[in-house]
């Protein structure tokens, strides 16, 4: 069986595609904290936890929040990863917590879940994990009520 040339270098341009894009996320710099400016500025987090009720979002609406975070530097890849192409997205059979009729999950409730099994169970690198999403989700929370500097 041979692959004609087109069919090759179309198969090399999608690869190479795919390593520029991952590779673009990867030299990223890593987010920094805001700086307090001479006039208050709305932050990242506020504009983000506006009409968010981070106890109550189906999982489109989380990984919708985790771009918009990650496109403005506030998370990092891996957060993004974990808010929005967690392996449980497949089937709700994935969640700790369950979903109301809705598809509306409480993120802290299915995080704070997810870090007792993973402390339980010895996982302390995703456990590390689970408390990096709290943290995102607590900034959240915090932003949709107006305030713009937590420390967690």
């Amino acid at each position: 069986m041979t692959i004609a040339p087109l069919a090759a270098f179309g198969i090399a341009k999608a690869a190479f595609s795919l390593i520029g894009s991952l590779a673009e996320a990867v030299s990223r710099p890593d987010p920094k904290p805001a700086q307090v400016a001479a006039q208050p500025q709305e932050s990242v987090w506020h504009q983000a936890g506006k009409g968010v009720d981070v106890r109550s979002l189906t999982r489109d609406e989380l990984a919708a929040v985790s771009q918009m975070l990650y496109q403005n530097g506030a998370i990092d890849l891996r957060d993004h990863a974990t808010m929005s192409f967690d392996p449980s997205f497949a089937g709700s059979t994935g969640l700790l917590t369950a979903a109301d009729s809705a598809g509306k999950v409480d993120w802290v409730a299915e995080f704070q879940a997810r870090l007792a099994r993973h402390t339980e169970e010895g996982d302390a690198r995703s456990a590390e994990q689970d408390r990096r999403v709290l943290d995102v989700l607590a900034r959240l929370q915090a932003g949709g009520k107006g305030v713009i500097s937590l420390r967690v």
